[in-house]
Order: C-alpha cells, then structure tokens, then sequence
C-alpha cells in the first residue's frame, strides 16, 4: 500500500488530471488495512515494586525518625524478601542492626504488598502511598502506630 502512494506523480493529483472525476468521488483503503499504534507494555505493581529499596525518609505518627530507623530491603522477583533494619535507640543511642527475611506477595488491585517473616510467622502490610519512577512512599500500621517511609531503589 505504501509503494503505490508513493508512486503517484504531483501531476496525477493536478486540476487537470482530475477533469474526468466526479466531484463527489470516494477514496478507500484497502480492506486489510488498519491503523495501530504501538504501546510500551505497561509493567504491573508487583514488577514495579520488585527489586531493591532504600529508606531515605522515615515518620512516626508525622514525626521524622530518619536518623533512628533505616530499613534496605530486597523484594525479589522469587517472592522471597531480605531486609536490613537499623534502629538507633532514642534514649541510650544504642544501635542494632537486624536482617530479617521472609516471604512477600503484592495486591495489583489495592496496591499494597504484604511482608511475613520466616522467624515469627508475623504479616505487615504496605500500602503504597505514592510510586515515581525510582521512588515510592508506603505506609503500615503497627499497633496503633503509623509508620510511613519514602524509598529510593538501589
């Protein structure tokens, strides 16, 4: 189809060569023809969220906590997690490192994700707040405490 419109001359389109057409003649295409477009595939939560994460911000009940609690966790693409968690206790300045693992699965619909840990049998849930490219903010309820946390991908 393309080769044939590229094959016709600026004179064949001229007032001349259009004397013997009827005014009100049509053009159609061929019946095989259609227009698509091509769409990047478009990649679901649970990819989204899949891969490396660092908390760059962290709020207790709106308060910033950043410098007592950092968490790096690994949502991997197995729906195996591995996490290291840095706590800096407030009154002693006494700092504790932990590595917690476990099994994740995530919501498409409610785009939350739920963490349980192998060594307590424990679920949290996140619920993602905010996703942007390389940065997403969650959000998780524990005890009457809400915690939320801005990650950046590693």
């Amino acid at each position: 189809f393309i080769r044939r419109l590229t094959q016709i001359s600026p004179l064949d389109l001229s007032p001349a060569a259009s004397d013997g057409i009827k005014e009100n003649t049509s053009f159609t295409l061929p019946r095989d023809f259609s227009f698509t477009a091509c769409k990047k595939d478009e990649k679901t939560f649970e990819e989204k969220i899949t891969g490396e994460w660092q908390s760059v911000n962290v709020k207790l009940n709106s308060n910033d906590v950043t410098t007592y609690f950092q968490l790096d966790i690994e949502l991997q693409a197995d729906k195996d997690f591995k996490a290291t968690l840095n706590t800096v206790n407030i009154v002693t300045g006494k700092s504790e490192t932990s590595n917690p693992r476990g099994e994740w699965e995530a919501d498409n619909t409610s785009e939350e994700f739920e963490l349980t840990y192998n060594d307590t049998g424990e679920t949290e849930v996140y619920e993602v707040l905010e996703f942007e490219n390389d940065e997403m903010t969650v959000e998780t309820l524990q005890g009457s405490d809400i915690i939320q946390i801005r990650f950046e991908r590693l």
